[in-house]
């Protein structure tokens, strides 16, 4: 399974993970920031990313906090996806009671069409 497809910030159209944490740092240049928040305004799941990583008091930390986040994401859509292929089973006994019965009455209905005709 490609890891890479659950590295939710890494495929953003407009934003990268490694440039939000760079503006969450303060590490970029003011031209650099300025596109960054004016992408961030049109982009809703950036945006909520970065107001989340903006609660984070120690800086130095984002780097850890957002590869155990990715962590995390993988390990939770594994087990979805693991669920989902499994599926319920199905429950049979309705259709094929259902299939008795009509096949019992097809029986009844020619043997009294034999019988009086």
């Amino acid at each position: 399974m490609n890891n890479e497809l659950f590295n939710i910030l890494s495929k953003a159209k407009e934003i990268d993970q490694q440039k939000l944490l760079d503006y969450m740092q303060d590490k970029l240049s003011p031209e650099e920031r300025y596109e960054i928040e004016k992408l961030l305004i049109d982009a809703d799941f950036e945006s909520d990313a970065a107001e989340g990583l903006s609660r984070v008091e120690d800086k130095k930390k984002l780097p850890v906090i957002m590869s155990e986040l990715n962590r995390r994401l993988i390990k939770k859509l594994s087990k979805k996806r693991k669920h989902s292929r499994k599926g319920p089973i199905p429950n049979l006994m309705i259709p094929a009671v259902a299939t008795i019965i009509i096949l019992f009455l097809i029986m009844m209905f020619y043997l009294l069409l034999k019988r009086y005709l």
